[in-house]
C-alpha cells in the first residue's frame, strides 16, 4: 500500500501507540525506543502516544477509592456533573500516569540521540466535551505537534487525556490511549497508526480462554468494532469507529517485527480477503455472554452450546450470535464454539 502523504508535506507520518501491557516498567521503554528509531531511519516521521505503565492507573484508582465517598461509586454515574470537584481531582490524578510515561519515553529517545519532546493531551490539541472520567473527543488541533515535527523532533504524547471545553483536564475512559492515537493519526493525516500490544496481532478469540485461537493477518473494521463492543479487550471500540470513519490505516502488532501483525481494513479495500469468524466473551456478575461475530452468510443463527439465554442480531453485513452461560463455564463454552465452528 503506498504511503499516505502527510498534510504538512514531507516524509510520511506514523503514529505509534505503546500500551501499558508493553510498558510494564521503565526498562521496557528501551525496546520501544528502538522501534521508533528504526522507523525514523527508514524515512518515516514517528509520533508516539503512550499509556501509563502497567498497573499504574489501577493503583491510582485504588488509592482514590480509599479517600472517596462510597469508594468512588458515584463517579461511575454517566450523569456525572462536569463541575464535580471529586471528578476533577480524580482525572488529574489519573492523568499523571501517562504524563510520567511520556516524559520518560522522551528521555529515552534523547538518550538514544533522537531529539524528542513530551506533550500532554491538551498540548497535543485533543479537545473534548466538558466532562470528566470518560470525555468524548470533539476535535483535534495538533499545531504544536506539526511544529515539533517540522523541527525534526519526535513528539511523545500522553494518551488517555485532553482538555475540555470548560478549560479543564479531562480523561477519555478505559482504553482511551487507543482513541488518542487514532484521532491524532486522523488529524495529522498519518500513513498509519500502529497499536503495540504484548500479544502482537489480533486473534480470533482470547487465547487465555481458547488456547487454539489463531492470529488473523487482516480483520474487517466493522467486525472488530462489534467485537470490542461485545467485550473483547483488543482495541477500544470508539477508536475503531473513529479510524474507520477517518480512513485511518490501523495496524496491531508486537514490538518484535518478526511476530504476526494484523491490519484492520475498511470494507472499501479492493480484493480484501473475506472476513472469518471471531469470538468475544463478556463477564457480568455470575453470567458470561459468548458472542460470535462474522459475515451473515457464514455465521450460524445459534451457538452449539447449552445456554441460559441466546439471541442474534444483524448489523452492517455482520451477524452477531450470542449465548449466556454461568461465568465458570465461559472458557469451556468458548472452546466448544471454537472447536465446532472455527477450527480447521
Amino acid at each position: 500500500m503506498p504511503a499516505r502523504a502527510a498534510s504538512s508535506g514531507g516524509p510520511p507520518i506514523v503514529v505509534d501507540k505503546f500500551g501499558g501491557s508493553v510498558l510494564r516498567r521503565p526498562d521496557d521503554i528501551a525496546a520501544a525506543v528502538e522501534v521508533v528509531a528504526g522507523q525514523q531511519a527508514s524515512g518515516l516521521r514517528p509520533v508516539v502516544v503512550v499509556s501509563a505503565f502497567e498497573g499504574v492507573t489501577d493503583a491510582i484508582l485504588a488509592s482514590a477509592s480509599v479517600l472517596l465517598p462510597d469508594a468512588g461509586a458515584g463517579l461511575r454515574d454517566p450523569r456525572q456533573d462536569a463541575a464535580s470537584p471529586l471528578a476533577r481531582e480524580t482525572d488529574r490524578a489519573l492523568a499523571t500516569g501517562e504524563a510520567l510515561s511520556a516524559a520518560l519515553f522522551a528521555l529515552g529517545l534523547q538518550a538514544r540521540g533522537l531529539p524528542a519532546r513530551s506533550f500532554t493531551g491538551a498540548e497535543a490539541g485533543i479537545r473534548t466535551a466538558a466532562a470528566h472520567l470518560g470525555a468524548e473527543v470533539r476535535r483535534v488541533a495538533p499545531r504544536q505537534l506539526r511544529a515539533a515535527l517540522a523541527e525534526g523532533l519526535v513528539p511523545v504524547v500522553a494518551g488517555f487525556q485532553g482538555i475540555g471545553s470548560h478549560g479543564e483536564l479531562t480523561t477519555l475512559g478505559r482504553g482511551g490511549t487507543d482513541l488518542s492515537a487514532v484521532v491524532l493519526a486522523a488529524a495529522l493525516r498519518a500513513d498509519r497508526c500502529e497499536l503495540f500490544k504484548d500479544t502482537g496481532g489480533i486473534m480470533e478469540a482470547d487465547p487465555h480462554l481458547v488456547p487454539a485461537a489463531r492470529f488473523l493477518p487482516v480483520v474487517d473494521a466493522v467486525q472488530l468494532e462489534l467485537l470490542a463492543e461485545l467485550g473483547a479487550e483488543v482495541v477500544h471500540p470508539v477508536a475503531v469507529r473513529r479510524a474507520r470513519r477517518g480512513r485511518v490505516r490501523l495496524v496491531v502488532r508486537a514490538l518484535d517485527s518478526s511476530q504476526p501483525m494484523t491490519e484492520v481494513q475498511p470494507r472499501t479495500v479492493r480484493n480484501a480477503p473475506p472476513a472469518g469468524l471471531m469470538l468475544a466473551v463478556a463477564r457480568r456478575d455470575r453470567i458470561a455472554r459468548i458472542s460470535l461475530v462474522g459475515p451473515a452468510a457464514s455465521t450460524p443463527e445459534l451457538l452449539p452450546i447449552p445456554a441460559h439465554g441466546a439471541g442474534s442480531f444483524y448489523e452492517s453485513g455482520m451477524r452477531v450470535v450470542w449465548a449466556e452461560v454461568p461465568v465458570e463455564q465461559a472458557g469451556a463454552g468458548a472452546q466448544a464454539v471454537h472447536a465446532s465452528l472455527m477450527a480447521g
